[in-house]
């Protein structure tokens, strides 16, 4: 296939996917040569403080869109805090009945912007990013009338 033709190909699958997903704060990388798409965001968004949370993380084909399972034993991820120097290891399960979709638990209990380390294996694919998440405001901006 031609360069042209990959990136046509990978634009319309990037297209399918992130209408799929339920919000656009999510971010899209392709890994491997272009070989597989890594989709990472948080669960609820937009995210508050002391509100439960969680990753949100998607693996796709990228010729197909198809969903890359069974990847819980190779995939790690880590939450970084705003300051940059609390960090915390996440678990990471499949979500039941949802192929290719891995999720992972968190309280976030800091407003700004966190980060969220993604690493290991798909497959023979070896990869390490790190996402952005969107700015987490803090919960009590929700509560009315103010005390």
């Amino acid at each position: 296939m031609r360069k042209s033709g990959l990136y046509l190909v990978l634009c319309l699958v990037c297209i399918m996917l992130l209408a799929s997903v339920s919000t656009s704060a999510h971010i899209t990388r392709a890994i491997g040569d272009d070989e597989f798409l890594v989709i990472v965001g948080l669960v609820n968004e937009p995210p508050f403080t002391e509100e439960r949370n969680g990753l949100d993380l998607a693996v796709r084909r990228v010729d197909t869109g198809d969903p890359v399972s069974n990847l819980e034993q190779t995939l790690f991820a880590e939450i970084i805090a705003p300051d940059g120097e609390a960090k915390r290891e996440l678990d990471i399960r499949a979500v039941h009945g949802e192929p290719g979709f891995y999720t992972a638990d968190v309280v976030l209990t800091e407003p700004g912007v966190y980060h969220i380390r993604v690493w290991g294996y798909v497959h023979t694919v070896s990869f390490d990013e790190t996402f952005e998440t969107s700015y987490v405001e803090q919960f009590a901006t929700l509560r009315f009338p103010n005390e």
